[in-house]
């Protein structure tokens, strides 16, 4: 039975071995925290912090009744609960009874967590990124990656 069929079975542990459930548990923990209070999840978890401008005044100061300027803490918010809303569906994923939805989610996980690195080498190459920040939001997602080709090329699932 899937987790979308059943809503019991989102509660239920339907994975075969406890790196899948901690990892589930972590993507969905972390997942939740970037989607309900992104701002406090970037600034303890990566050390992102909203671009102050003269005065400490934010630099994304309004523009229009519904506009901001590039780079406000507003965009800078819906980029993180986009993460977040990517990392809650893989971990719930990754509690499907199925062995091959279990499968494919780790694949999927591995992917993105390939393209996150590629992501912070870009923003760094191209100077968005500080060096501590990069280095940061990268060794987490090499190391979540690495994390799960390391199950995926354990055992099965």
């Amino acid at each position: 039975m899937s987790a979308f069929s059943s809503p019991s079975s989102l509660l239920t542990v339907h994975a075969s071995s406890t790196s899948i459930q901690v990892l589930s548990v972590l993507k969905i923990g972390t997942g939740l925290a970037a989607f309900i209070a992104p701002s406090l999840y970037a600034s303890r978890a990566f050390g992102f912090s909203a671009s102050k401008g003269p005065g400490g005044a934010s630099a994304g100061i309004s523009v229009g009744a519904n506009t901001t300027k590039p780079g406000d803490e507003a965009e800078q918010s819906l980029a993180i609960r986009l993460f977040g809303a990517r990392d809650i569906a893989l971990g719930l994923l990754l509690r499907d009874s199925t062995a091959a939805v279990v499968t494919r989610a780790l694949q999927v996980g591995a992917i993105a967590d390939a393209f996150d690195v590629l992501a912070v080498v870009l923003g760094w190459v191209e100077g968005n990124l500080s060096p501590e920040v990069a280095t940061a939001v990268g060794a987490v997602s090499a190391s979540v990656g690495a994390y799960q080709l390391w199950i995926l090329n354990r055992s099965t699932v």
